[in-house]
């Protein structure tokens, strides 16, 4: 199977998480302990438990994305965001769906951090969908930013019923589960013990290790299926991986969640790569043929938006001949071209029309005159005759077909084909 190099991941899992992980003991290799328990023997604590003995590592992840997934916000208060996030929120009640919502009638928030947000109402429904009780099927309750542009907002399904329960909340909180309810006054739609992404979610219940911190007693890599997932695992190639109590397999761990419907095919809609498949377009690439992961390149505890340093090992890193062989011109650099922004989260950006807001993560180019995807538009193709691939218009066109005065020179497709042959000959 392609995408599945244990030794290879167990080796970077254990170097990278390893040192991450001090105990507040000094005399760990002396203390008796048995392997981690299972999950359903621990209870979840908090990310602030965490805090005391991995202060650096808390604030790192504090300044990033993961904790803002999704934040409660009870009675009259909104959510609370770090300084550096430059996300609108002065804008975001202004004008939202017909002006009369306010904070007394949103139990939570939806992402707000870095590409757009959302609002579910003190009736579990997301506001100005369908069955909300606040402006239901009026839409205009989703507000799109990115990168410090003010994208506005847009209609997110006016017409369809969005209970924000369990298949929404798996991957915005810590500890989820289908039990019980986490608004009161509303019942089933499952439960939380953090919202956000938290510590948890990543290392797993740290009951134990909060009683007697080690190495020994908290995961490294917390591998986990959804409890909606009906193949208990994730799907490559029509074989499905299942989560391993004992295993290290960060790139299963950030693929639970980091994918659409737990299999590999590349979901596409309107000309754009969906959001949140990382997980599902990493997995075509030769990159993982030969162990590479997630964490190879990311830094899991640190931000990459609003300049962070959560990227810790770049391209040139892996490949400096074509580093040094390259026929462009300095104002682009590697991601620019083999990272495009093919994927849409809220919205297009610039004005070429192949420009989303999230970079892609299939980084290789197919130097042809045809379409990345499938004639139905609802999946990246890869086939026989083409792999999974970008496409010209993505890796070129985006930034040459720019109507802006921006400096760079507007191309056709034949000129980008021409100039991609030999890019780095």
């Amino acid at each position: 199977m392609k995408s599945r190099n244990y030794l290879s991941y167990m080796v970077a899992c254990l170097f990278v998480f390893g040192l991450g992980f001090s105990s507040c003991s000094n005399d760990d290799d002396d203390i008796d302990v048995n392997p981690i328990p299972d999950p359903s023997e621990m209870s979840y604590v908090g990310s602030e438990s965490c805090k005391t003995c991995h202060s650096d590592h808390f604030e790192d992840w504090k300044d990033s994305g993961h904790p803002y997934k999704f934040s409660l916000t009870p009675g009259s208060l909104g959510p609370v965001y770090p300084d550096v996030a430059d996300n609108f929120e002065s804008a975001w009640l202004t004008n939202l769906t017909d002006g009369n919502v306010t904070w007394d009638n949103i139990a939570g928030v939806v992402g707000g951090y870095g590409w757009k947000v959302r609002f579910v109402g003190v009736d579990g429904e997301i506001i100005g969908t369908k069955d909300s009780q606040f402006n239901p099927g009026m839409g205009h309750n989703q507000f799109n930013f990115n990168g410090g542009e003010d994208h506005g907002w847009s209609n997110y399904h006016p017409g369809d019923k969005k209970t924000y329960n369990y298949s929404c909340f798996k991957c915005h909180t810590t500890g989820g589960t289908q039990e019980g309810t986490w608004l009161a006054g509303v019942e089933g739609l499952g439960t939380f013990t953090e919202s956000g992404i938290g510590c948890e979610s990543c290392h797993g219940p740290g009951s134990v290790h909060i009683e007697g911190p080690t190495k020994l007693n908290i995961d490294k890599v917390y591998e986990m299926a959804h409890l909606d997932n009906s193949m208990g695992g994730l799907e490559v190639d029509g074989i499905i991986q299942k989560p391993d109590a004992a295993g290290n397999d960060v790139n299963f761990l950030c693929g639970t969640c980091h994918n659409r419907d737990y299999k590999s095919p590349i979901n596409a809609s309107g000309g754009f790569i969906k959001h949140h498949e990382q997980w599902d377009e990493l997995t075509t690439t030769k990159h993982i043929d030969g162990g590479m992961s997630c964490t190879t390149c990311h830094d899991p505890h640190k931000r990459v938006i609003w300049d962070g340093d959560g990227i810790k090992k770049t391209c040139t890193s892996c490949h400096s001949t074509q580093t040094e062989t390259t026929n462009h011109s300095a104002l682009a650099n590697c991601i620019d071209c083999h990272m495009p922004l093919a994927a849409k989260s809220g919205a297009k950006t610039g004005d070429s029309g192949y420009e989303g807001d999230v970079r892609s993560h299939l980084m290789k180019i197919t130097v042809k005159d045809e379409s990345m995807f499938t004639e139905d538009g609802k999946w990246v193709r890869d086939d026989e005759t083409r792999p999974a691939s970008l496409a010209l218009e993505y890796a070129c066109l985006g930034c040459h077909n720019r109507k802006l005065p921006d400096n760079i020179p507007n191309i056709t497709l034949e000129k980008a084909l021409s100039a991609a042959k030999d890019m780095h000959k």
